[in-house]
């Protein structure tokens, strides 16, 4: 028992003494108190003296022993001052035992034998004590055991009642989290098919910029990429919003360059833009700070969503993104010329899957995902986001962010040394024979030299006998993972154990890069493969460790 409820029933105990002593003098009082200080001493000495342990069973006599016994006390103290006290010991006598009912009803949804040890005291007493009463005749005492009767029968109802809701609670619990993970495992599921073939086209689609194409064939190849990128966003919404339902989603701090940032979203959409005759205007206020501290990704999401939005509903005018700083941060703010919305409209715009109208998405297009992502974000970074529109006139969406002014961070070193791959061996292992020529294309046009494996068996045979600086390693392959290959390479059964390796995965889901790291590999890319980010994670890794290699006559 708790601190507190142990504080609680002292204080019932000592003013239940008070009323023995005020109306029965010295002599039940003491008795009262001498039957307490057993019970709770009983309590004390089994706190201390019984340590649970994890699997095993608590005895009987240890789970029901002091309920019963403290029940037992007050039911006869109860039953004692309904017989012999004055008018008010009957009716507090009464309610004791009422109360004592009350609480072994409570213990109706989580242990019956808990309930069993603590009802049986208080119904006795309630049956005997009008058995026992001299001013009750034959008449009141059958009227008196019948009332008994029907609060038994109460009871039992009650207590059914009680189980059946506890148990349909309890189902829709286990329904509510089966459902859970049946949504976690098809969103990890439908993450990796989709990434899996969407990696294979924006990766060709990257390695074909460096042909030589005509005019027509190199706006085809904006569009392969253009609609390759909006297809990823969806997805990515839909984690994103999987991942804040979850709670998982962390948010990284850094120092970013907001200029850079607003010029990188205008020029990805410049085109959408130009193509529908709207004009995409930048307004960069002089005095915001160039350099921010926070999470670029998510300030980058939450403006392409605005943005993307804007561009969606206008078509005739401009979309004027302006950036502006604010007394605890930055503003940003994205208006347009487009349909504009309702007061109705705007109040459950942040909804997800929601949007303004039925007609919209046949008009428009989209899931309705995108600012109950930016709603959700801008919470998460302690900010708020809004909405001013009028029905013809256009929107205003802005968030406030409370972003701090930070310093230019240090550089790293020159960006096109760090990425020279001249004289690397890289091994790349993927069941997918695209996956292999995306990451082909990527790394040799760095200057890497690239050999490939269909699976972990073939890369720890190469691995034996060939030398290469990096490994490149899907994770889900038939035959052998990603994993057991990784372990088996760590065991030294395929050349440096230190050799460094890079999970290649399609996995999206919150903890999947820590979990890839906790089993050996050197770093998690995610595909479909960022060409930038894998060709700096290959050079970060690509120095390998002094190797002793001892010779064999």
């Amino acid at each position: 028992m708790s601190r507190r409820s142990r504080v609680a029933r002292l204080l019932v105990t000592t003013l239940v003494g008070g009323l023995l002593a005020f109306h029965f003098g010295p002599v039940p009082p003491l008795l009262w108190a001498a039957v307490n200080v057993l019970l709770e001493g009983w309590l004390v000495y089994l706190q201390f003296s019984f340590k649970p342990r994890v699997g095993s069973r608590t005895p009987l006599y240890i789970r029901l022993g002091p309920p019963a016994a403290f029940t037992l006390a007050w039911s006869v103290m109860a039953g004692w001052s309904a017989v012999h006290g004055p008018i008010s010991m009957k009716f507090a006598a009464v309610m004791i035992l009422f109360g004592l009912v009350v609480e072994g009803l409570k213990y109706a949804t989580i242990s019956w034998t808990a309930m069993l040890a603590i009802l049986p005291g208080p119904f006795i007493a309630l049956t005997v004590t009008p058995l026992m009463a001299q001013r009750f005749n034959a008449w009141d005492k059958a009227v008196a055991l019948v009332t008994i009767a029907g609060l038994v029968g109460y009871a039992i109802d009650a207590v059914r009642v009680m189980r059946r809701t506890n148990q349909a609670l309890e189902r829709a619990q286990e329904e509510a989290q089966e459902a859970s993970r049946a949504k976690s495992a098809f969103l990890a599921m439908m993450s990796h098919e989709l990434r899996t073939p969407m990696n294979g086209i924006l990766g060709l689609a990257y390695a074909l910029r460096g042909a030589k194409l005509d005019q027509r064939q190199a706006e085809y190849l904006e569009m392969i990429e253009q609609s390759g990128h909006g297809l990823m966003t969806i997805l990515n919404d839909i984690l994103d919003l999987s991942k804040i339902e979850a709670g998982k989603l962390e948010l990284e701090v850094a120092a970013f360059d907001i200029r850079k940032l607003a010029a990188q979203i205008r020029l990805v959409w410049s085109e959408t833009a130009r193509l529908k005759a709207v004009d995409l205007v930048l307004d960069i206020d002089p005095a915001t700070p160039e350099w921010l501290s926070g999470d670029a990704a998510r300030v980058r999401q939450v403006l392409m969503n605005l943005v993307s939005n804007a561009l969606k509903f206008t078509e005739t005018g401009r979309v004027t993104v302006r950036i502006a700083p604010t007394g605890e941060g930055v503003l940003l703010a994205v208006t347009d010329t487009g349909v504009g919305m309702s007061e109705e409209q705007q109040e459950r715009l942040f909804t997800p899957f929601v949007q303004g109208d039925r007609t919209i998405a046949r008009r428009f297009g989209g899931t309705g995902l995108g600012l109950a992502i930016c709603r959700q974000l801008v919470d998460m970074m302690d900010g708020e986001i809004g909405v001013e529109s009028t029905p013809g006139q256009g929107s205003t969406f802005t968030a406030r962010l409370p972003l701090a002014a930070s310093q230019r961070p240090d550089a790293a070193g020159d960006a096109d040394e760090a990425l020279d791959l001249t004289g690397a061996r890289v091994l790349v292992v993927d069941d997918n024979s695209i996956n292999q020529t995306v990451a082909r294309a990527i790394l040799e046009a760095a200057g890497a030299a690239v050999a490939t494996a269909d699976d972990g068996h073939t890369a720890l045979a190469r691995l034996r006998v060939e030398d290469f600086d990096v490994v490149l390693m899907d994770v889900h392959m038939p035959c052998m993972d990603g994993s057991e290959a990784v372990r088996r390479i760590r065991a030294g059964e395929a050349g440096r154990v230190d050799l460094p390796i890079v999970a290649l995965t399609a996995d999206a889901m919150a903890g999947d890069a820590e979990r890839l790291l906790a089993q050996g590999f050197d770093a998690a890319h995610p595909k479909p493969i960022q060409p930038a980010g894998l060709l700096m994670t290959v050079a970060g890794l690509r120095a390998p460790a002094p190797v002793v290699r001892l010779a064999v006559a």
